[in-house]
């Protein structure tokens, strides 16, 4: 009861300021690469009940680099998994599939899971939305992730179809291949 409520508060308390921490954007940026930071955001996600369940994989070139707050992209990838595990039914699999595509690095994160109803497609970066039951989500990782991606000068599209699943796309400027040392 009571102290169930006391931690979903600090729970929200702690991502609001995690949200409104971002500091100096750009001052955290750098180029690293991207297989290492998927593999981090899986495991991390496996230690959930939710992950548990799950079976997760990636695929990645593994010289694949991006530039930002690896912190931050690492968080983004972690909220996504997470989303993507909880929509899932255990013994479902959730994908990541990072490659390059133009001049962008493109992230997907998919999941046979429940899919998100049309309307609420419109409104899941919005503050405060969740499709979760009550006292599951906090409605604010999605938002951060918008947040984050739009720091990055990225892009984030929900490609989801009831019942079949949902697809994430992250599109991150690509590490400029020009400039590698």
């Amino acid at each position: 009861g009571i102290l169930q409520q006391t931690k979903r508060i600090s729970s929200i308390v702690r991502s609001l300021m995690n949200f409104s921490r971002s500091g100096s954007i750009g001052s955290e940026h750098q180029a690293f690469e991207l297989p290492p930071v998927i593999e981090e955001a899986i495991d991390l996600v496996r230690l959930t009940r939710a992950g548990k369940q799950v079976a997760c994989s990636f695929t990645c070139p593994n010289d694949l680099k991006l530039v930002g707050d690896r912190q931050r992209l690492s968080q983004v990838l972690v909220n996504l998994l997470t989303n993507a595990c909880d929509a899932s039914d255990p013994g479902q699999r959730v994908e990541v599939l990072a490659f390059p595509a133009a001049d962008n690095v493109q992230i997907e994160v998919m999941d046979n899971g429940k899919g998100i109803p049309k309307q609420a497609q419109e409104e899941i970066f919005e503050p405060f939305f969740t499709t979760k039951e009550p006292g599951e989500g906090t409605g604010l990782g999605l938002s951060m992730v918008y947040k984050i991606i739009q720091e990055h000068n990225g892009r984030i599209e929900v490609d989801s179809a009831p019942g079949l699943g949902t697809r994430v796309i992250v599109r991150l400027p690509q590490y400029p291949r020009a400039v590698e040392t």
